[in-house]
């Protein structure tokens, strides 16, 4: 897997209809995806999950149901999934200077990085996917919560935003 430069919104992903899948990279060739453990992933969404979920007995993260498109500002710890807005420009710059601080954020699950999280289409299996479907960032070591909010960032521009929150010990 080589080492992707800072992504910061300047590219987005999409899945074929599924959620994305946050994984630390290590694990990630262990995740089966429509070989096996997607089966999961469609029993917690036939359930009722629709805000980010731990998947059971794995130590990955689901971003809910839906497939929106998705971006990583990773000098915010952000993941940015389009809701609506008029262009990737508008959605980048308005995700970047959005207060933190002044959103109701929902706690949400706790996962553990061994520095490196991947996002991913959560049906692709793990050894299947490619540099260009996957982002990398670094996340440093430890506990880390994903916090979750929908956003309005402007007249007609509104994002699910995750953020990673540090849990110290």
């Amino acid at each position: 897997m080589a080492q992707q430069p800072s992504i910061d919104g300047r590219r987005w992903l999409e899945t074929d209809g599924s959620p994305f899948l946050l994984s630390p990279v290590a694990l990630l060739p262990s995740w089966t995806g429509y070989n096996g453990d997607y089966d999961l992933v469609i029993e917690m969404t036939d359930s009722g999950h629709s805000e980010p979920y731990a998947v059971p007995e794995r130590n990955v993260v689901v971003l809910g149901d839906e497939p929106l498109p998705a971006t990583i500002i990773e000098s915010r710890s952000l993941i940015v999934q389009w809701i609506h807005g008029d262009s990737e420009d508008e959605m980048r710059k308005h995700a970047s200077e959005v207060d933190l601080d002044a959103i109701a954020w929902h706690q949400g699950p706790v996962l553990q990085s061994d520095g490196e999280l991947a996002l991913v289409d959560a049906a692709t299996p793990g050894d299947e996917v490619a540099d260009e479907d996957m982002f990398v960032f670094t996340s440093g070591s430890g506990r880390f919560r994903l916090d979750s909010a929908e956003v309005p960032l402007a007249p007609h521009c509104a994002a699910k935003l995750h953020r990673l929150v540090a849990l110290t010990d």
